[in-house]
């Protein structure tokens, strides 16, 4: 192994408190973001909510997603965040009306 770590899509904020779900939520956006991930899953849970609402406020002010909303209920429901990141305008998958995410058919030569 060359020591390179591919970070996971997922990140689970269970049993956080609010200060360092804050700190882990900027760092893994960052990691996958430098990876070239498309999507990231941000799992808080349901609880009383600070979670959900700290780790959606931070992914609305962020530059590097294009958008986010609520997993679908197969995916964790409303106690998942799905992030799409932004890397200019290119979107690497076409989205269905089911919100389920498939690859964009490369172009013909």
């Amino acid at each position: 192994m060359s020591g390179i770590h591919a970070p996971d899509i997922e990140i689970d904020l269970h049993g956080m408190r609010a200060h360092e779900a804050e700190t882990q939520i900027k760092i893994h956006l960052q990691h996958c973001y430098n990876s070239r991930l498309h999507i990231v899953k941000v799992i808080h849970g349901h609880g009383s909510g600070v979670l959900k609402q700290l780790a959606r406020d931070i992914l609305t002010k962020s530059e590097l997603v294009a958008r986010h909303y609520p997993g679908s209920y197969g995916d964790g429901g409303d106690g998942v965040t799905i992030a799409e990141l932004d890397y200019g305008g290119h979107k690497a998958y076409n989205r269905r009306s089911n919100n389920s995410i498939v690859p964009k058919a490369l172009p013909r030569k």
